[in-house]
């Protein structure tokens, strides 16, 4: 049995929500919350929810002296023994190189809870390090990832990533996403986005086309998870919380 790489969507976090902004925080930190709701859950060019809609929440703990932990939960649909929904569970530091330029570092734990396919577990770990730089209007955030033993059984696991956001004017921001995957057993990917933000009150409209270069015929056993899509998100976020 083979399907794509579950979403280690926590290392995403910042890409897939607004980012909390962690320098307000008081004396022992804040939270950050949300929820999204998105139709077509898809990670690294692949759709993880079998091209329906997913609902998802994310629960963030920053602290000023850049550490930080969180859960992401989402809906998923792999059209197996019954599997719907995967938590993240991560934590890590930021650490500020300078006024523009900030270095990440986390752990990842990925489990599906509901999950009863025979045969290894498609939970996992996974360790990143990012790099963010920020120029004017410009973000560019540099992501490397390794997973010593990925969803069933499928070996190590290797992502590195780049993505872009572009503040065009104050209510719209241009994105774009490229990276390459390569895994120990399966099919190595490349795969890439390009998609526009828009922000009103606590709501971010977010709509993306997003593809990989696997065809159908290298997408395991369901081959409608593969090919390009267009996908659109709202994300409501919560009043922040300071301690």
């Amino acid at each position: 049995m083979k399907h794509a790489l579950p979403a280690a969507a926590a290392l995403l976090a910042a890409a897939l929500l607004p980012a909390p902004p962690a320098r307000a925080a008081g004396e022992r930190g804040g939270i950050y919350s949300a929820v999204t709701l998105v139709s077509d859950y898809r990670y690294q060019g692949v759709s993880n929810s079998d091209q329906h809609a997913a609902i998802q929440a994310n629960v963030h703990y920053f602290r000023p002296d850049g550490w930080y932990a969180g859960v992401f939960a989402t809906t998923v649909d792999f059209n197996d023994y019954g599997t719907s929904y995967e938590l993240d569970i991560y934590g890590g530091r930021t650490l500020t190189l300078d006024k523009q330029t900030d270095l990440k570092l986390q752990v990842l734990y990925t489990t599906f809870p509901d999950n009863r396919t025979p045969g290894p577990t498609y939970d996992f770990i996974q360790g990143g390090v990012s790099l963010v730089r920020k120029a004017g209007p410009l973000t560019l955030i540099g992501q490397t990832t390794v997973v010593p033993e990925a969803s069933y059984g499928s070996g190590k696991a290797y992502r590195a990533e780049l993505g872009a956001d572009y503040v065009l004017t104050p209510h719209l921001t241009l994105k774009a996403l490229a990276g390459r995957r390569w895994i120990g057993r399966g099919s190595d990917r490349t795969y890439w986005s390009l998609g526009a933000a828009t922000m009103w009150k606590h709501l971010t409209f977010e709509v993306r086309y997003q593809d990989s270069n696997l065809s159908r015929a290298r997408c395991g056993y369901n081959p409608d998870i593969c090919g390009p899509a267009l996908t659109a998100a709202v994300t409501a976020a919560f009043p922040l919380i300071l301690f």
